[in-house]
């Protein structure tokens, strides 16, 4: 069953041409408006000329109120000249802001402003002379009197300008308007009357083909594809539409099958998608677990190095207490799969690290260690810390004669978990960054900290933050700053 039009287009365009009509008498009535808007002009320019009639009575009243109180003496300081003087150049700038009406009326605007400021620099001086008792005072005074009558001439020149000009510009705007006011309705009636007859034509003679086009929208919306053609030979746009009809209706047909087809491919797109990123996801974790794994050979060699050199220099005395605290490190290094550790594994393997050293280096090598209850749940990459103490023992402490101290430093900041390892080591000047020990073995030195900052940028990308900052002779200090992730968040 096909909806009634509730309202035909004969009925639409007529409204269309009244709503025209509506806003043809609209424009008149701005113009009307605009002519009633240059009328408040002139009344604008009228108050401006009571402005400056008001300056010149105000000018004339201070050059009494002055004079009054010098030749009574009744002040015993200075007088407001400054505030009066910027008060009176206000006015005059007002003024200023609006198009002069002359050029005689400019340049005697100009002359005002200039004569005020001379006029106040005169009534300074007179009462700086007034106040120090000088007997020729008066002639300051009376010299600020002539130049106060010369801006009274002025500002008369200006408003007789103002004024007569004022006045032409009226009487002429008044004709125009009275001009443009009978055009105006004279050709809004021959408006109405041709574009009222046009509408009535124009609606019939298109109101037939657009509605059985309607008639066969309403078909195909409904689901009947199978609508027959509808011809419109008027020679105008309803024809062009007509035509687009047809062929729009013909082409509904193969679209649907197009966009199944499409729903098709763009399901087996999103799927492939899914299955390139868990290939990318895959192969970046791959990666990671590589990096990770480079360390372990790199840590067990420089712990082999320290047995050997303690069995050399101790006669094997220590070699019990050594190989405890070496199978401590193995188990950690070899024992723990795993990716990322709490932050507290993490501190214990550098505590035994460092206990191990200790056994070398003797009371030349302190620490400490300080870790939040929050921060030793935080999970980061195995040997994310030990790399940089182990690189502060022996680039850092080793080479000092007395020896020196590390501390760590960890602790959780909002989302995000900061660590901070310092020595108190030789350090390093600017350029020599990244240099080895002397006697360091080639290819080991270095991979550990390269390691770790790869290692974390993998992880964590630009969440990541690490900065190491050194100075020759005052250690070196490493800060590290990630997302604090811990162990309860992960999901089981």
């Amino acid at each position: 069953m096909h909806m009634r039009i509730r309202h035909s287009i004969r009925g639409k365009l007529l409204l269309f041409y009244s709503v025209a009509i509506l806003a043809v008498v609209l424009l008149d009535l701005s113009i009307q408006l605009t002519a009633y808007g240059a009328i408040n002009e002139f009344e604008g320019r009228l108050s401006r000329y009571h402005s400056v009639h008001r300056l010149r009575l105000e000018l004339a009243e201070h050059y009494k109120r002055v004079e009054r109180l010098l030749r009574e003496g009744t002040f015993t300081e200075g007088l407001p000249i400054e505030q009066e003087l910027h008060d009176f150049l206000i006015i005059v700038s007002g003024m200023e802001l609006a198009e002069p009406e002359s050029l005689n009326a400019f340049f005697a605007l100009q002359a005002t402003q200039r004569g005020i400021e001379a006029y106040f620099e005169r009534l300074d001086v007179a009462i700086d002379r007034r106040l120090a008792t000088e007997k020729d005072w008066y002639q300051d005074l009376a010299y600020a009197g002539r130049i106060s009558g010369y801006m009274d001439s002025y500002l008369s020149s200006f408003l007789s300008e103002a004024m007569y000009y004022g006045e032409a510009r009226y009487q002429a705007l008044i004709q125009r308007i009275s001009k443009l006011r009978r055009l105006t309705i004279g050709g809004l009636i021959l408006f109405v009357v041709l574009f009222g007859m046009g509408a009535v034509a124009f609606s019939s003679s298109v109101a037939g083909p657009i509605r059985r086009l309607a008639n066969a929208s309403e078909r195909i919306a409904a689901g009947e594809l199978d609508v027959p053609e509808v011809h419109a030979p008027t020679g105008d746009e309803v024809e062009v539409l007509a035509r687009s009809f047809n062929t729009m209706s013909k082409s509904i047909a193969s679209m649907l099958a197009d966009l199944k087809g499409k729903a098709d491919l763009e399901r087996r797109l999103r799927e492939e998608e899914r299955e390139l990123m868990e290939k990318e996801r895959s192969l970046r974790e791959a990666k990671f677990i590589s990096l990770q794994d480079q360390i372990q050979p790199h840590f067990l060699f420089n712990a082999l190095n320290t047995i050997a050199r303690m069995a050399l220099f101790e006669g094997a005395k220590e070699t019990e207490r050594l190989s405890l605290a070496l199978g401590k490190l193995f188990r950690y290094a070899l024992g723990a799969p795993e990716s990322m550790v709490p932050v507290a594994a993490e501190l214990g393997i550098v505590e035994e690290y460092l206990a191990f050293q200790a056994l070398r280096f003797g009371d030349r090598l302190s620490w400490t260690i300080s870790a939040k209850a929050a921060a030793k749940k935080v999970l980061i990459p195995r040997f994310s810390i030990q790399p940089f103490v182990e690189n502060a023992v022996r680039h850092g402490i080793e080479p000092r004669e007395e020896g020196g101290s590390v501390s760590i430093v960890a602790h959780v900041k909002g989302d995000r978990l900061v660590l901070n390892i310092r020595d108190t080591g030789v350090g390093m000047a600017p350029g020599e960054k990244g240099r080895k020990a002397p006697g360091a073995e080639p290819g080991i030195d270095g991979i550990g900290i390269a390691n770790v900052r790869k290692r974390l940028e993998l992880r964590y990308g630009e969440a990541a933050h690490l900065s190491i900052k050194s100075e020759a002779g005052k250690g070196t200090r490493v800060h590290i700053s990630l997302p604090a992730v811990s162990a309860e968040e992960i999901p089981s």
